[in-house]
């Protein structure tokens, strides 16, 4: 098949993308392509977007796609202009129904998209579905069994994403790109990817920015099953800082964190956080996908930050975080619960 053919979908079937970025990513491109060849049920289309490599990447690209059993296009960039435009780019242009994340440097278990796409066939309310994954290092060894458990998604907090996918995401950052698949009704409502909203801050990154679109317009999907292996190694862009800590003890590892950052610091982030809820209220509404608990989920959510900024700022400050922690929509729901109320306080 040539890059740009088009196959017809299986009658019943929602279409499937895959969205590859890639960049500099000769060293283990070509591992995670031949993961894509052996899904057991293979994607429609695969969308490459590389942001102008000076290695062998492109050249892989074009390698795989010759004998790939399913169409390949590649949008081969002169100009770098990062992870962020670069992903952007694919989702624009896949035509799929649902449509999935992929990184140049994971490998992608052969089961991977079949059970996601059948999960969410079994729910079509789910603009988002993120698996769980496993982590290696740059050899392939396995560094740890799951990086949900990682990103501090135990039993009791994978519960709560079922009911509050909002809270959980904004507490905690739960969703790698490459665990994601996203429906297209999404996309307009996540692209282009926010840049600018404040002025001492970074851009958000491109996965968190869509778990919290896609939190906030309704329910997220998390599937179980270990699906990718997610690699960690020293040449990728974004990592899981203080892994070792949070490999052993993830809960108590974000727990402590809550206490490093100055209290400048923190109403700065709250400040940040306020901003992309407005912007994603914005954008839910131009994408209709707005409904009447969107807007409350987002309403709650502010309301949350900004009594951590009046905690910040207040004498009072021992009594308004302790009353917002015991408040069900306060702490426990957008938060780390009391280590963040404790660390408003003390910081």
């Amino acid at each position: 098949m040539q890059p740009g053919d088009r196959t017809t979908p299986v009658a019943g079937r929602e279409r499937l993308s895959v969205v590859l970025a890639t960049f500099q990513g000769d060293r283990f491109l070509a591992e995670q392509l031949e993961t894509l060849r052996r899904q057991t049920r293979l994607p429609d289309e695969l969308v490459v977007v590389d942001d102008a490599s000076a290695d062998a990447t492109v050249e892989a690209v074009r390698r795989f796609a010759r004998t790939a059993p399913f169409p390949v296009e590649l949008v081969a960039r002169e100009e770098h202009r990062g992870t962020g435009a670069t992903f952007e780019e694919g989702l624009r242009r896949a035509s799929g129904d649902i449509v999935f994340i992929c990184d140049q440097d994971d490998r992608w278990r052969p089961e991977k998209v079949a059970v996601m796409a059948e999960r969410m066939g079994q729910h079509p309310e789910a603009l988002l579905a993120i698996s769980d994954a496993v982590l290696i290092d740059a050899v392939g060894n396995r560094l740890s069994r799951s990086r949900l458990r990682v990103a501090g998604l135990g039993s009791r907090q994978r519960a709560a994403l079922a009911d509050d996918p909002l809270g959980q995401f904004l507490a905690r950052q739960v969703v790698s790109g490459c665990t994601a698949a996203l429906r297209a009704e999404l996309v307009p409502a996540v692209v282009p990817f926010p840049v600018g909203l404040h002025p001492a801050l970074g851009d958000v990154m491109y996965d968190r920015w869509i778990s919290l679109v896609a939190a906030a317009a309704g329910p997220v999907l998390c599937v179980p099953e270990r699906l990718v292996e997610y690699r960690i190694h020293r040449g990728q862009q974004v990592g899981i800082p203080a892994l070792p800590a949070r490999r052993m003890l993830p809960q108590t590892a974000l727990r402590v964190a809550q206490f490093v950052a100055t209290r400048e610091e923190r109403v700065g982030r709250s400040q940040y956080h306020r901003a992309h809820l407005e912007e994603i209220r914005k954008r839910l509404e131009v994408a209709g996908l707005d409904t009447g608990d969107s807007e409350l989920r987002l309403r709650m959510a502010d309301e949350h930050l900004r009594v951590r900024e009046q905690v910040a700022s207040s004498r009072r400050r021992a009594v308004l975080a302790a009353r917002h922690a015991v408040d069900e929509d306060g702490y426990g729901r957008f938060a780390l619960g009391w280590a963040t109320a404790a660390a408003d306080w003390l910081r």
